[in-house]
C-alpha cells in the first residue's frame, strides 16, 4: 500500500463531503418524489444509479489532484489486479457459503426441503445479473472510493479495526436517503441492523484489503458476492437460518481478529 502524506490524509474529509454531496444530490429528486413532494418521473431511477458513482468519481478526482495522471492510473490498476488468489477465492465464496450452510442447518430443524429452497426459476440470467450488479449495483461504483481511497487514509491514523468501524459508519450513513426511496431494497429496513451488519462486513473488507496489498478487485468481488448472495438466498433464510448466518459470520470475524490482530488485520 502506498504511503499517505499529511495533505492526502486531510483530503479524506473532502472526499467524504464531496461523495455525500454528489450522491445525495442525485438521490434528492427520488427522495422528494417518494415523500410526496414532487411527481415521480422515470429519469429519477437513473439518478439513483448515477448517484451511486459518488465514491468512484471523487476518489479519482482527488487522486488526480494529489498525484496526477500517474496516481489515477495506479488507482485504476488496483481495481483489476490481485496476486493473492487465495483471498480472491475467499472473497467470492465466503458469504454465499455461510448463507447456504445456514439454510442447510435450518432445513434439519424446520423440516423443509433444501432443494426447493435453493431453486431459482431463472438461473439462465444469472451471469447477466452478476455483470449488472457489479457495474451498477455497488461494487464498481463504490469500492474505488471506500476501499481504494478512504481506507488507507483512515489506517494512516487509526488501527485497522478502528478504521473499519469508522468507514462502516460513514458507508452506512451514506445510504440513508435510500431507506426512504420507493423501490430500493433498503426501504422499510431497520437502519440500526443495517449499520451493525455493515460495520461487521467492513472488518472483512479491511482484512481482504490489507492482505492483498490494497487490491480493489478483491473488494469489488467481495461486494459483488454479498449483493448476489443476498439477492439469491437471503430472503429465503428463515429466522433460525438468519440466526445461524449471523452467528457464523460473527464467529468468522472474531477468529480473523484473533489471528491477524486488530492493529493491522495482517500477519
Amino acid at each position: 500500500m502506498s504511503i499517505i502524506v499529511e495533505s492526502e490524509r486531510k483530503n479524506l474529509i473532502y472526499f467524504i463531503i464531496m461523495t455525500f454531496g454528489f450522491s445525495w444530490l442525485f438521490w434528492l429528486p427520488s427522495l422528494l418524489s417518494s415523500l410526496g413532494f414532487i411527481t415521480l418521473i422515470p429519469l429519477f431511477n437513473l439518478f439513483i444509479v448515477f448517484g451511486a458513482f459518488g465514491p468512484l468519481v471523487n476518489s479519482f478526482f482527488l487522486t488526480y489532484l494529489e498525484r496526477g495522471i500517474d496516481g489515477v492510473k495506479t488507482l485504476w490498476n488496483r481495481g483489476w489486479h490481485c496476486e493473492k488468489r487465495f483471498f480472491l477465492f475467499i472473497s467470492l465464496t465466503l458469504i454465499p457459503g455461510l448463507i447456504i450452510f445456514s439454510i442447510f442447518l435450518a432445513s434439519f430443524l424446520e423440516g423443509f426441503n433444501l432443494k426447493d429452497i435453493l431453486i431459482k426459476e431463472q438461473y439462465g440470467y444469472i451471469f447477466t445479473e452478476i455483470i449488472v450488479l457489479f457495474f451498477i449495483g455497488g461494487p464498481f461504483q463504490e469500492e474505488f472510493g471506500w476501499r481504494g481511497y478512504a481506507l488507507d487514509r483512515l489506517q494512516s491514523k487509526w488501527t485497522a479495526l478502528e478504521s473499519s468501524i469508522i468507514l462502516g459508519g460513514i458507508w452506512s450513513i451514506w445510504h440513508i436517503p435510500l431507506f426512504f426511496i420507493n423501490g430500493t431494497p433498503y426501504l422499510n429496513q431497520s437502519f440500526f441492523s443495517f449499520l451493525i451488519s455493515i460495520i461487521i462486513i467492513s472488518i472483512l473488507f479491511t482484512w481482504f484489503h490489507n492482505n492483498t496489498d490494497g487490491s480493489i478487485l478483491v473488494a469489488m468481488t467481495f461486494h459483488s458476492s454479498i449483493n448476489m448472495s443476498y439477492m439469491l438466498f437471503l430472503y429465503k433464510l428463515s429466522f433460525i437460518g438468519m440466526l445461524f448466518y449471523t452467528l457464523f459470520l460473527d464467529i468468522f470475524v472474531i477468529v480473523i481478529l484473533g489471528i491477524f490482530g486488530t492493529k493491522k488485520l495482517k500477519l
